[in-house]
């Protein structure tokens, strides 16, 4: 059904802004009135994601869906505001009618039920959309802070809606500094703010116990950097979008009177940290404004405080990714020969997290160069120096080459530098603690997911590189090319052989040769899209004979135990659903012939109990065979197909049935 109804979309001609915007405004109140449905809903906007037009007032700029989702989202939420003045419109109505109290008693309730239940299901398509990824956590953090801020009953259940969606997802370790330092708080406030109990122990790992000492100690407070940023307004509403309003954050004086007047008229400074940002705010004599400071002196600095500068931009950008507020930034701090510091800085902020992170730092990298704000020479040269030592950092982090490439991939795939260039300014880094090789590597295979494997092959070949300049002396090329799986960068990888045989495979000879991939060698599923790229035509990769083949060595990897006892390995077939998606292709007949595939292979297999209602609970639940071509399976009388068939149709009468009704209980709803 999903797949039909995604076919559906993706057959409407979408070419316009009004037209992308008419799609998600339908989608939305779909899913805000069939909470139900939320999650295939959410599929959807994911497929839809990357959809692209031209802006109405800009045609040579373009607007892509998740940007206009996004500012659905917003929209949606804040609209209880409305509703608000709506309600308080009719509760004065009501109160001055004296005729038609009921009918107008019956109206508010009925808007008021509207209302909480069309925020529910906004609240659950929103938990949907951020799982999917579509939206990030500060976004949710923000949707969490505002429902407890309401202190109403209908923000209550949308919160406890709301977390059970997302509650795993957000529920990780984290903070625990500053979760130390609010329990700090916690005790302090105990015991009446007594100057002589402070914490010891390792407030780093999280544990810590409470002493009384000679002397008061300070007590500190980490306030939530999300807090502080609402400093900094947002003009427009776009991927850093904030759902909700947010109160902004003042200094004032507190209820003590005067006792604390001479050390607030004194200047101070706060630390607003979290676990991955640190961001300085400061202000002088109480009551003053929170200003960022203005440089007045264009002299160059020191590094140390280069590097606390830099570290302060490079956090805030991370946190809330306003690529052109940090190039403003970074041009601001007129430190040009300095700006090798910045590069460094930021990739040992982002060395050892997620790859989001490191591919947003890549691509502030890019901005900075492509900008002119980050000469080219002083890129290389930060970045050289974390190669200097990071073959001494991969006792501790294990991955480093992986996740120095994911910081230099955002550059390649831009066209910013080249990879001989790499090679040329990082050979003298690389060369000597044999690391060259592994390096690009990692590197090429990061542009394989972006672009297919013969145009980075192609890359390859025009830098002149060849893998025995980069590898230390005396090491194979043949083997390090077939360990890391770089046949791709070789223009004659394909044997003549292989060539004449190209659109000329028989039935028996692709299940064997796919059977060997996928069962024997295991390989991943970039190498099978290359396989099938370099074996087979089009009209081959289409053909009955490759899908049945394809379906049934999937199937077949997946089945566990012998005889009697055999079960579906499910997490095979979650593993190889790029693989069947691309081929299979949501088209029904394809799908027809993937179940005969798996028809036969049970036969084979004597007809194991269950096991074919494994295999059709699995693939129905994945949305790779639709309920279309399970029904036109069932119905099928091909006299080429009756072998087994009817052993195979009561073995699965009960998923039959589930399906009819599932599908009337969709159309009752």
């Amino acid at each position: 059904m999903f797949n039909q109804l995604m076919k559906q979309v993706t057959d409407l001609t979408i070419d316009t802004e009004e037209r992308l915007k008419g799609v998600i405004d339908l989608v939305f109140e779909k899913a805000i009135d069939e909470p139900s449905f939320s999650v295939a809903y959410g599929n959807m906007c994911r497929c839809l994601a990357t959809l692209k037009v031209p802006m109405a007032d800009k045609p040579n700029n373009s607007v892509n869906f998740r940007k206009l989702l996004l500012n659905r989202c917003q929209k949606e939420f804040e609209k209880d505001k409305v509703d608000d003045d709506v309600f308080e419109r009719k509760q004065k109505e009501l109160e001055s009618s004296a005729s038609e109290r009921e009918r107008l008693q019956e109206e508010l309730e009925e808007a008021k039920d509207k209302a909480r239940r069309r925020s529910i299901g906004n609240i659950k398509f929103i938990g949907e959309l951020f799982k999917l990824k579509m939206l990030t956590e500060a976004i949710m953090h923000d949707c969490v802070v505002k429902l407890l801020k309401n202190h109403d009953e209908e923000s209550l259940e949308c919160l406890c809606r709301l977390l059970t969606t997302i509650g795993k997802d957000l529920d990780f370790e984290k903070a625990k500094v500053e979760r130390a330092a609010v329990t700090e708080l916690t005790h302090a406030r105990r015991n009446d703010y007594l100057p002589w109990y402070r914490a010891v122990g390792d407030k780093e790992a999280g544990i810590f116990f409470f002493e009384k000492g000679e002397h008061s100690s300070i007590i500190s407070l980490s306030l939530s950097l999300s807090l502080s940023l609402s400093l900094s307004p947002q003009p427009t509403i776009d991927d850093k979008i904030q759902l909700g309003p947010r109160a902004p954050l003042s200094w004032v004086k507190g209820s003590s009177g005067g006792a604390g007047a001479k050390a607030t008229e004194s200047a101070r400074s706060v630390c607003v940290c979290s676990t991955d940002q640190c961001v300085c705010l400061s202000s002088v004599g109480h009551g003053a404004a929170v200003k960022p400071e203005a440089s007045q002196d264009k002299a160059l600095l020191s590094e140390e405080e280069m590097e606390r500068r830099c570290r302060s931009i490079i956090d805030e950008f991370l946190h809330i990714n306003d690529y052109k507020e940090a190039v403003q930034c970074v041009t601001e701090l007129e430190q040009g020969p300095q700006l090798h510091v910045f590069v460094r800085v930021g990739v040992e902020s982002t060395l050892e997290r997620s790859y989001i992170t490191r591919d947003h730092m890549g691509q502030l990298f890019f901005q900075l160069v492509n900008t002119g704000a980050l000469p080219k020479v002083h890129f290389f040269k930060g970045f050289a120096e974390t190669l200097e030592v990071a073959d001494d950092m991969a006792i501790d982090i294990p991955h480093i080459w992986l996740y120095l490439a994911e910081l230099l991939n955002p550059m390649f795939r831009a066209g910013a530098i080249s990879l001989r260039e790499v090679f040329s300014e990082f050979s003298r880094h690389l060369l000597p603690v044999g690391r060259a090789g592994i390096l690009f590597s990692e590197i090429l295979h990061l542009l394989c997911k972006q672009m297919s494997h013969k145009k980075v092959g192609s890359l390859w070949g025009e830098s002149s590189l060849s893998w025995a300049e980069l590898l230390p002396e005396g090491e194979d090329v043949r083997d390090f090319i077939a360990d890391h799986k770089l046949e791709f960068t070789i223009s004659d990888c394909s044997s003549p052989t292989e060539a004449l045989l190209k659109g000329e495979l028989s039935a028996e000879e692709l299940s064997l040769r796919l059977e060997k991939l996928l069962i024997e060698d295991m390989a991943g599923d970039e190498q099978i899209f290359d396989w099938v790229e370099a074996n087979l035509d089009e009209s081959q990769m289409s053909s009955p004979a490759f899908l049945r083949a394809l379906m049934t060595a999937v199937c077949k990897a997946a089945v566990k135990g012998e005889s009697t006892s055999c079960r579906v390995d499910t997490t095979i077939i979650q593993k190889r659903l790029p693989v069947l998606l691309k081929y299979l292709n949501s088209d029904t007949e394809r799908q027809l012939q993937a179940l005969y595939a798996l028809q036969a292979l049970i036969v084979k297999l004597d007809q194991p109990p269950n096991l074919l209602r494994m295999f059709f609970d699995c693939l129905y639940d994945e949305d790779v065979i639709s309920e279309d071509a399970f029904y036109k399976w069932e119905t099928s009388k091909d006299p080429a197909e009756e072998l087994g068939k009817g052993v195979a149709l009561k073995s699965v009468t009960a998923f039959f049935t589930w399906l009819r009704e599932a599908e009337e209980e969709s159309e009752d709803n």
